[in-house]
């Protein structure tokens, strides 16, 4: 049984966490079970990046100006797919993509399920998008990566016997407890290279709550006075979190390294005592944490998590087992608890260790590839069954 695998913005080398979700998924699936379609060109990286299986990397299929010409393209482009992979079933990487699984249905017989992430699950509820929801509405299985996210696809008026939660994996061989690199921490860090280090790994957005923990720093300091906050990622937000810090007065403790590659994130794990993205769901922009891989990549590293009680991070992190939950709207909450992780070393290394053996354990991407063959196995049985009544 092979599938296409269709996602037009989040792909490989594009970063993020459906981007990597889709490329591992790939990965895991292997050139027999899966090809895919993307409008994401390959940059050097990924040039030499293997995932096994085909990508047709085809811009023109998503972002061609001319109607005619987007259509041409769509056409020549699945003509070639269906002669050289014949795809039995379709996944679309988000609702944007369920509408060309609704045309590939209609016109190929192919079946076809939807990944639901968060966010655009939200934007779909709150805003009434009917062609989302008739996407939504319409596939065979909508597999969603929470019960939070299960929850909202719920609203748009799904069947809970059609909704698969399935969540995201973690390559614990590749994050795995390593010695931190001494040259890195001392780039990094400079002068704060002996401080105990919280680490936030994401985009600068407002969701995603690095504010909150620049607003705890102030009555963190009091307990624990050598500490610094690292932040590693860009975005919109950084000047005003630059402006934040400064006005609390703790500016010199919070460092913003930018982006990194990939291949050094193991390494930027090693740096830090815990890891702490305490994000909130912002309603009026229809935003939410719909999962939290970063929660799996730190506790893979064994760093205890501190996360906030919002979204699909229930799922994340087994509260007072692998992590702790926090109110991600109250700054002494986020405070005590990194306190706690940060001045209790026993509960600290357990609880690393446990998120750890919980990842190695429930998380890894042949378990998650394996869950999204049964299910599109399901959907085909049910078709053939149909077929014959």
């Amino acid at each position: 049984m092979k599938s296409l695998l269709i996602s037009s913005l989040y792909f490989p080398p594009r970063v993020g966490g459906i981007s990597h979700l889709m490329g591992e998924i790939t990965s895991a699936l292997g050139p027999d079970r899966v090809c895919c379609l993307t409008s994401q060109l390959a940059n050097e990286a990924a040039v030499h990046e293997s995932f096994g299986s085909t990508v047709y990397r085809r811009p023109a299929v998503f972002a061609a100006k001319a109607k005619c010409l987007r259509a041409a393209a769509w056409g020549a482009t699945i003509a070639e797919i269906m002669v050289r992979e014949r795809p039995q079933i379709v996944q679309a990487a988000t609702v944007g993509e369920g509408p060309l699984g609704l045309w590939l249905r209609q016109w190929l017989k192919l079946p076809f399920v939807v990944y639901a992430h968060g966010k655009e699950i939200l934007n779909s509820v709150q805003g009434n998008r009917r062609k989302s929801q008739l996407a939504l509405q319409q596939a065979d299985r909508v597999l969603a990566v929470s019960h939070f996210t299960a929850n909202l696809v719920q609203q748009v008026g799904i069947a809970p016997e059609r909704i698969e939660v399935v969540h995201p994996g973690c390559d614990s061989d590749r994050f795995r407890p390593v010695p931190p690199r001494m040259d890195l921490r001392q780039k990094l860090l400079g002068v704060r290279c002996k401080d105990r280090v919280i680490l936030t790994v994401g985009a600068l957005v407002e969701r995603k709550g690095h504010d909150m923990v620049i607003r705890a720093l102030p009555r963190l300091r009091q307990a624990i006075p050598d500490v610094t906050y690292l932040i590693v990622g860009n975005g919109r937000c950084r000047a005003q979190l630059e402006n934040l810090a400064a006005a609390l007065g703790v500016r010199e403790r919070v460092i913003f390294a930018g982006q990194v590659g990939a291949e050094d994130l193991p390494d930027i794990y090693a740096l830090s005592d815990v890891f702490a993205m305490p994000s909130r769901r912002q309603i009026e922009a229809c935003d939410v944490e719909g999962f939290g891989l970063v929660f799996l990549e730190a506790n893979a590293c064994a760093k205890p998590v501190v996360g906030g009680h919002s979204g699909g991070i229930p799922d994340a992190i087994v509260d007072g087992v692998t992590g702790l939950l926090v109110n991600s709207l109250d700054p002494e909450d986020i405070a005590n608890a990194l306190t706690r992780l940060l001045t209790n070393s026993d509960l600290a290394v357990r609880l690393g260790q446990q998120g750890r053996l919980r990842v190695v354990r429930d998380f890894n991407w042949t378990q998650v590839a394996n869950r999204v063959e049964g299910i599109l196995e399901s959907v085909l049985r049910e078709k053939s069954i149909g077929a014959y009544r």
